[in-house]
């Protein structure tokens, strides 16, 4: 088992890494997500978006022993 470690707040590599782990249903209801959010606020850029998406995944709860638990690699 491979477990890697990130330091929040998250770089938009790992973020994007992250996204590349869900499943093809869990990433379309990201992007639904981040569509209505951006509808929202059209002049924020992307680095904002996934700064606010770390802040609200902090707030309800995400800490590295989570994070850790929830990117183990379990293959």
């Amino acid at each position: 088992m491979t477990q890697k470690n990130y330091q929040l707040p998250l770089t938009f590599e790992q973020i994007l890494n992250l996204v590349l782990q869900l499943t093809a249903q869990e990433q379309e209801q990201l992007i639904q997500e981040i569509k209505k959010t951006s509808s929202n606020n059209k002049h924020e850029d992307l680095l904002s978006v996934f700064g606010r998406i770390g802040r609200n995944a902090q707030a309800k709860g995400l800490n590295e022993e989570t994070l850790e638990e929830l990117l183990a690699d379990e293959s």
